[in-house]
C-alpha cells in the first residue's frame, strides 16, 4: 500500500510539473508539437512562442497565418531569436479595391517584405478583410492621397474620346486652355468632338522609350482613354503590343498575347510595379 501512495504522489508531482511548464514557459528548445486552443492563430502562436511567422507557416505547410486552427496539432520549430516577429508589429485589414503595392507604399515598406512575411503567393489577390501582417519598420503615411490621377494626366500626350465630348470636358480635365489643343490640333473651335477621335494635348518632340523588364514602352505615347492610359510597347523581339495601366486600381492590360485586350490583372513582377509608380505617382518632366 504504501509504494501505491508513493507511486501515485510520484506521477502527481511530475504531471503538475509538466502542466506548470506548459502554462508558463513558451520560450521552446527543441522541436514540438502544440494542439491549437480556441481562438488561435498561427499569427498567435509564433507571438506567443517567439517563432517567426515564416517559419512557422513553412513548417506546418499553412497557407493562412489568420485562419482559426483549434485543435490541430502545431508543430512549434527551434527557436530563433534574430528574426523574432515583434508582438508589436502592425497589421492591416485589407478594404475593398486595395493591392498590395498600395499597402506597401502607405506605410513605407517593400512588396516582397509583405509577401515573404505573409507567405504569400505570387498572384498577390487580397481578400476584403484578409489581415496583412506589416514588417516591423512600417509607419503609416499621414497623408495617402498623393493625387496620383492627376499627377498622371499630367504625362498624358493624346486624349482618345469613347464617345461625343465636350471639349471645354477635356480641357478641363488635363489642366490645359482650349486654345492649345484647338492650335495643335488644327479644330476651329468645336465646342463637341466625335467618339474615338486622338485629341492632341502636347507636343512630343521626341520618341522616349523606357526598359521595364523584358519590354520597352513609349513614355513619348501616352494617351487617355475612359479613365485609363495606355501607350506603344514591344518586347525583346521587337514585337509590337499596347500595354495599359489604370492608377485607381493599380491595375495593367495589355494585348501582348491576343489582337484584343485582356482582363485588367494586379502587377506580379517587380517591373509592372515600378511601371505603375513610375506612371502613377512620380513627377517627369517632359
Amino acid at each position: 500500500m504504501p509504494i501505491k501512495i508513493k507511486t501515485y504522489l510520484t506521477l502527481f508531482y511530475y504531471s503538475f510539473i509538466i502542466i506548470n511548464l506548459s502554462v508558463l514557459n513558451f520560450k521552446v528548445n527543441a522541436e514540438t508539437k502544440i494542439i491549437a486552443k480556441k481562438g488561435d492563430t498561427l499569427l498567435t502562436i509564433s507571438r506567443r512562442y517567439g517563432v517567426p511567422l515564416k517559419v512557422l507557416m513553412y513548417k506546418n505547410n499553412f497557407k493562412d497565418a489568420t485562419k482559426t486552427i483549434e485543435g490541430e496539432a502545431i508543430l512549434i520549430p527551434l527557436e530563433d531569436n534574430k528574426n523574432k516577429i515583434n508582438k508589436h508589429n502592425l497589421t492591416h485589414k485589407v478594404v475593398k479595391g486595395e493591392t498590395l503595392y498600395k499597402i506597401a507604399r502607405d506605410y513605407n515598406v517593400k512588396v516582397e517584405d509583405i509577401i515573404s512575411l505573409n507567405n504569400l503567393s505570387n498572384d498577390l489577390y487580397l481578400s476584403i478583410n484578409q489581415i496583412i501582417i506589416l514588417p516591423e519598420e512600417a509607419t503609416k503615411n499621414k497623408n495617402t492621397n498623393i493625387g496620383n490621377v492627376q499627377l498622371a494626366r499630367k504625362k498624358v500626350f493624346y486624349h482618345l474620346t469613347s464617345k461625343i465630348e465636350n471639349l471645354s470636358n477635356i480641357a478641363k480635365l488635363h489642366r490645359i486652355r482650349i486654345e492649345e489643343i484647338n492650335n495643335l490640333n488644327k479644330l476651329n473651335y468645336p465646342v463637341k468632338i466625335n467618339p474615338n477621335t486622338q485629341i492632341r494635348l502636347r507636343e512630343n518632340k521626341f520618341s522616349k522609350w523606357r526598359k521595364y523588364g523584358p519590354i520597352m514602352v513609349s513614355w513619348s505615347d501616352w494617351t487617355y482613354f475612359d479613365g485609363n492610359y495606355f501607350s506603344n510597347a514591344k518586347t525583346k523581339k521587337n514585337t509590337s503590343f499596347f500595354i495599359a495601366i489604370n492608377c485607381k486600381t493599380r491595375t495593367l492590360n495589355n494585348t501582348s498575347y491576343k489582337t484584343s485586350w485582356s482582363n485588367w490583372y494586379f502587377p506580379k513582377t517587380d517591373f509592372e510595379f515600378k511601371l505603375i509608380n513610375d506612371f502613377c505617382d512620380q513627377e517627369f518632366n517632359f
